[in-house]
């Protein structure tokens, strides 16, 4: 009840209740003016190649118009979603040609320079955090001896034990030390008090709202990030701080995520900084001997989507993924089938609970289609796989916030690492064999499912 008023105090209310408007008139003109008024379907005709021709010229892959276009056969709705939530236009980035004698690590940092000016650096430690509760613990340490800097940039931060002991050192840091928090205005929209940011600047805590909810263009553009920066101490990956993640609140069973900490890795403040909006005044410093990578998509300009492709063609023993969501544009379809093709041992969990129906139709829909390439897929039964991160060749490992989905290939800010160290590849390894053997294998359906799947892949990129 309590999230409820929460909702009708909210911008979401408003914008909710706009869109619905929105709809309505649409449906009442798709249903009575074309009916009556044939100047008025000349005029929606009019509209929908207006439409048409705004997505024809947009800057990104064929997979994200194909559907745009199939929507506009709808009369006025079709074109008036196009233009309110259509396409996000990618930055033109030359990317020069990455010699194969650069090796896997070498190839990628060219690219997240040349894509978002990311510089590869090396860490003192690395760990990593098979839950939610393990990062918890070890987060809240590093929260109580910060001495310089405390910078947390969530997707979701939400009442609850987890958020209030954190509050409860951030409270008490902000007499000393440099406290800041971002948030995404709808990742948050619903589990923090309405005025928590007036709250916490009293206490001496500057607080950032990322793209409050509001009726826009681009909504659907948020900042999906998990990073906590201690002094030189970085924490990433897919928890966020909710109690679902540390088990004090159990929403689909066992919420199964992984983080990892990096100690020494100063490179993380610019892309926090990034999205603050301060300028960068922090290089990049060499503080031990672990190659470590920072990665995260700034603005229009999308690593993840290129990042992806280049790990699974370079390849040359096995890859191992985890994802909560599925549905891959071409070159990322296409490098997977590849990899597995040549010979690679292509691994892929998945979730066996949803907690999205829609979206898990499709993620299965996706990874039938993957297995007829060769890649082996099972699904997580303890509760619900949230991790995001990936091993490679038993030596590379890669964390992160960033799903296999369209959406954070196109649409959300999304940040990881890719760290060069076989200790912390066999810590995953472990941990992702542990979950294989206890997995179950994908589950068959008929033809009218399957083709259903199909269909349902062809709206992949609205989704």
């Amino acid at each position: 009840m309590r999230k409820f008023r929460r909702f009708l105090r909210s911008r979401l209310f408003s914008c909710a209740l706009l869109s619905l408007l929105c709809l309505a008139g649409c449906a009442l003109l798709i249903v009575w003016l074309p009916r009556f008024l044939a100047p008025v379907a000349l005029l929606e005709r009019a509209f929908s190649l207006a439409a048409a021709l705004y997505v024809a010229s947009r800057r990104t892959v064929p997979e994200k118009k194909l559907p745009c276009l199939i929507l506009l056969l709808l009369p006025w709705a079709g074109a008036l979603f196009v233009f309110l939530f259509g396409i996000r236009e990618e930055a033109e980035v030359p990317v020069t040609k990455l010699r194969e004698e650069e090796g896997l690590f070498g190839a990628a940092s060219c690219l997240a320079e040349q894509v978002c000016g990311m510089k590869a650096t090396t860490a003192r430690a690395v760990r990593y955090f098979s839950v939610g509760r393990e990062m918890y613990e070890s987060l809240l340490s590093d929260l109580k001896a910060a001495e310089r800097r405390i910078w947390l940039e969530y997707y979701i931060l939400a009442e609850g034990k987890f958020w209030d002991d954190v509050l409860a050192v951030l409270l008490e840091k902000a007499k000393i030390v440099d406290v800041r928090i971002l948030c995404d205005g709808f990742g948050s929209a619903l589990t923090l008090p309405h005025n928590f940011q007036t709250i916490l600047k009293k206490y001496g805590i500057a607080v950032k709202i990322y793209r409050p909810p509001r009726f826009q263009r681009g909504f659907s553009r948020r900042d999906h990030k998990k990073l906590a920066i201690i002094d030189d101490v970085v924490y990433t990956g897919g928890v966020n701080l909710a109690d679902e993640y540390i088990g004090e609140k159990l929403r689909f069973g066992h919420w199964k995520d992984t983080a990892v900490r990096i100690e020494g890795a100063s490179a993380f403040c610019a892309l926090f900084l990034q999205t603050w909006g301060t300028k960068n005044s922090y290089t990049p410093e060499n503080a031990g001997t672990i190659p470590c990578l920072p990665l995260a998509d700034m603005g229009k300009r999308r690593l993840f989507r290129r990042l992806f492709p280049l790990l699974f063609l370079r390849a040359e023993r096995q890859i191992l993924l985890f994802t909560p969501y599925l549905s891959l544009d071409g070159p990322t379809m296409s490098a997977l089938k590849a990899a597995a093709s040549a010979g690679v041992d292509v691994r892929l969990m998945i979730p066996h609970r949803p907690d999205k129906r829609a979206v898990f139709f499709l993620t299965r829909a996706y990874a039938r289609e993957l297995t007829r390439a060769g890649v082996q897929v099972r699904e997580y039964t303890a509760g619900f796989l949230h991790a995001k991160s990936c091993v490679i060749d038993g030596e590379y490992a890669l964390v992160s916030s960033c799903n296999l989905d369209f959406r954070s290939f196109y649409e959300q800010e999304e940040c990881g690492a890719l760290v060069r160290d076989e200790a912390l590849a066999r810590a995953m390894m472990a941990d992702f064999q542990a979950c294989w053997e206890q997995g179950t294998g994908l589950k068959r359906v008929g033809r009218m499912l399957d083709l259903a799947g199909r269909v349902c892949m062809l709206f992949a990129p609205l989704t």
